[in-house]
């Protein structure tokens, strides 16, 4: 039996919502000693009676409950602060008071954290319907920061890096624990397969003025933390030109102004806790953000207590590979990683089976097959054979140097279904890489950029492939219909399989980052994988030409009018500009200093 404390913080609390948290980890009971404890910030002096009075919390689901009143609003880090000092388990699990725990997430996120190795600190939970879009790794689930909505902690950990700054009231005080931890050597984890629901937005896009508001405080104590001199210049050169701009809502500049004194008053807070960057650690501040992010972040996904009962078809996954163990490792690590649970690995070595031992070593974490040639076939061929070992209804493609982000099969495989198409694709990243050593795969991502964000168009593919070979997963009914690559290519086959499965079927886009894949950051390697690129673009275009492809004068019609209005010449987006600037290395260091200009062109609608 494991004791875990669980630490929520209530403030006026919606009692039919804290009752289904409390239900939903009451459920989590059986092989658990569970630790309730609640630290009640609200006003009334009645409140924390009718919590202890919840029928929630009896019938002995909760090995002890402690519920405290503060006399005050003590803020949410002061808060779980207390009710870690009256805890005594190995885990600490901080939620919020409006979360409600999914079926199964809870045993399988402690189980995961005593499975792991000493130096993990923090496991977060994933939140639906939206999930925070900030960028993990998808092979180690190493986060940049977790959130204090649902995560699990170790004691050991918490309660070494002194447990959250009191000193922050609401928002950011998560980033400042994460950040403080990850300089003092621990790893902090994202756990996609263990779930929260957590209402935090009424809508998609909604904008909360006191998060702003707290979360532009913050920012800036956390610049002279973490930041030093030029990243606080920035943070309050960005403050003023917010300050310039026209208001978004009732009250923006005055909220702003007082966040800009308040983060003044507390900076001799700050600067004399300053915390250096360490090996593994340095901080990142773009914008008011502290992470890379994804596209994608208002995507709906839906709780497993609010989904119909209904068949889950087999997705086989399929990957190339070449003696390189080491990056296939991270791919089949991807894989195993992926939310959808009805999954299959088929994985074809090109030439001797070097890669066995690394296939064999997740054979408890995936249902996987593995195959060697023998002897080098090429790539149309080892792609052609594991297609042909495929079992699954859908197929999906992944490069052996490429990875999944946990959410690809189920947001794409979602697509599909709802729109009853044979194919779906998601943005990718092209993910510019630089290599320190091959055979390990150790390396540094220089850059992340979506090179394709191309709405589905025949014609458009017919000229250009717009479709990263892992980011499309497809029906095998069409595998069956139109055969597997062109044996006789060992480039671009992929764009000649596109253009032949996409002939009479339609595919869907999904506008939400789920793969990445590598390309070449020194310009030597890039201009190589080029010229392979431009070599074999004649001989693809021309088997373009020899496909065949009946249609109506309408649907020609159709098809040119979505060309025309894909290609037509466009006012450049916000998220464009964004991309575009924290995503370039040589422009990063100065991407703070942009974004307020930035925000002031888009305010004044010269940009959209």
């Amino acid at each position: 039996m494991r004791d875990v404390d669980l630490s929520v913080v209530t403030y006026r609390p919606d009692a039919g919502l804290l009752a289904s948290l409390f239900a939903s980890l009451a459920e989590a009971s059986d092989g658990m000693r569970l630790h309730l404890l609640v630290q009640d910030n609200s006003p009334d002096p009645q409140a924390v009676e009718a919590i202890r009075a919840m029928p929630q919390l009896a019938g002995g689901a909760f090995a002890s409950v402690d519920a405290q009143r503060s006399g005050e609003n003590l803020g949410f880090g002061r808060g779980h602060n207390a009710n870690a000092r009256r805890g005594a388990s190995p885990w600490l699990l901080v939620i919020n008071q409006d979360c409600i725990v999914e079926p199964g997430a809870l045993a399988r996120l402690v189980e995961t954290a005593a499975n792991d190795g000493a130096k993990v600190a923090a496991w977060e939970m994933r939140q639906i319907p939206y999930e925070h879009p900030k960028a993990y790794d998808p092979a180690s689930l190493d986060a940049p920061w977790v959130s204090g909505a649902a995560t699990l902690f170790r004691r050991e950990a918490f309660e070494a890096a002194g447990g959250f700054d009191e000193a922050i009231f609401m928002y950011g005080e998560d980033v400042d624990l994460s950040w403080r931890l990850r300089a003092a050597g621990w790893r902090i984890t994202y756990q996609p397969k263990c779930a929260v629901v957590h209402r935090t937005y009424k809508e998609a896009g909604e904008v909360k003025p006191l998060q702003v508001f707290g979360g532009v405080q913050t920012n800036l104590g956390l610049r002279m933390r973490f930041g030093g001199i030029a990243r606080t210049a920035q943070g309050f050169t960005m403050l003023a030109a917010e300050l310039l701009a026209p208001p978004s809502f009732p009250g923006r500049r005055l909220g702003l102004a007082m966040a800009g004194l308040r983060a003044i008053a507390r900076a001799p807070h700050f600067l004399l806790s300053r915390v250096p960057s360490a090996e593994g650690f340095r901080p990142q501040f773009a914008g008011w953000g502290y992470e890379t992010r994804r596209d994608g972040a208002f995507h709906e996904f839906r709780s497993r207590r609010e989904r119909p009962e209904a068949p889950r078809p087999k997705v086989s996954i399929l990957i190339r590979t070449v003696d390189r163990a080491a990056w296939l490792r991270e791919a089949l690590a991807s894989c195993a990683n992926q939310t959808w649970d009805n999954l299959e690995v088929v994985v074809v070595e090109d030439g001797e089976p070097a890669s066995r031992a690394i296939v064999d070593g997740f054979r408890d974490r995936l249902d996987i097959r593995y195959e060697a040639t023998g002897e080098n076939v090429g790539r149309s061929r080892a792609g052609n054979r594991a297609l042909a070992l495929a079992t699954g209804e859908w197929l999906n493609f992944l490069d052996d140097d490429d990875v999944f982000f946990a959410d690809h099969v189920e947001v794409l495989l979602g697509a599909a279904l709802a729109a009853g198409a044979k194919g779906a694709y998601g943005l990718a990243w092209e993910t510019k890489t630089l290599v320190h050593d091959r055979d390990r795969a150790r390396y540094e991502e220089t850059m992340h950029a979506t090179v394709h964000r191309q709405a589905f168009d025949r014609l458009t593919l017919w000229h250009h492939n717009f479709l990263p070979i892992q980011a499309v997963l497809f029906h095998r009914c069409l595998y069956e219909r139109h055969g597997g690559f062109a044996e006789d290519m060992d480039q671009l086959e992929d764009w000649n399989l596109w253009t032949r499965y996409t002939l009479e079927d339609d595919f869907v886009m999904v506008g939400k980052t789920t793969s990445k894949y590598r390309v070449p950051a020194e310009t030597r390697g890039a201009a190589e994988r080029q010229a392979l690129l431009d070599r074999a673009y004649a001989d693809a275009l021309e088997r373009q030409r020899r496909l065949l492809v009946t249609a109506s004068p309408r649907e020609i019609s159709a098809m040119a009018d979505a060309y025309a209005r894909s290609h037509a010449r466009r006012m450049v987006t916000h998220q464009e500009v964004k991309r575009f600037v924290y995503g370039n290395r040589l422009l990063g260091p100065l991407a703070a200093w942009r974004k307020p200009v930035v925000e002031w062109l888009r305010r004044w609608r010269m940009i959209r």
